[in-house]
């Protein structure tokens, strides 16, 4: 019983395509057209409200009231979402992937991501 379970998983999981599967990171193709032009909340260490600008400017409000500004840019070749915060992380790059998790996106960084409005 168990063997057959096991086969018919298998057999079940080769079918779906490749982007129904909840794991699967995001292309960046899908970062542009999912999260870019959008106020989103963000939850994990810091907590608060991002946009991603299609201008590649980022605006981040933390719950605390502290706006933030910054840069993005997508790397196609690992399909990463990159920032720079000028007032953070001396400057530096920040890279994360992104998949699809529920009624929202959970990153590589541990942050769940979702639509502002609903």
């Amino acid at each position: 019983m168990k063997r057959s379970l096991l086969i018919a998983l298998s057999a079940a999981s080769v079918l779906l395509p490749q982007n129904a599967l909840a794991a699967d990171w995001m292309s960046g193709g899908e970062i542009m057209k999912e999260l870019v032009g959008q106020e989103l909340a963000f939850r994990g260490k810091l907590n608060g409200k991002i946009i991603y600008r299609k201008s590649g400017e980022m605006r981040m409000l933390s719950t605390k009231g502290r706006v933030v500004y910054g840069e993005w840019r997508i790397d196609d070749e690992n399909g990463s979402l990159c920032s720079r915060i000028k007032q953070r992380r001396q400057a530096k790059e920040i890279c994360y992937r992104t998949r699809h998790d529920g009624f929202g996106y959970r990153t590589d960084q541990g942050y769940k991501l979702m639509p502002l409005g609903f």
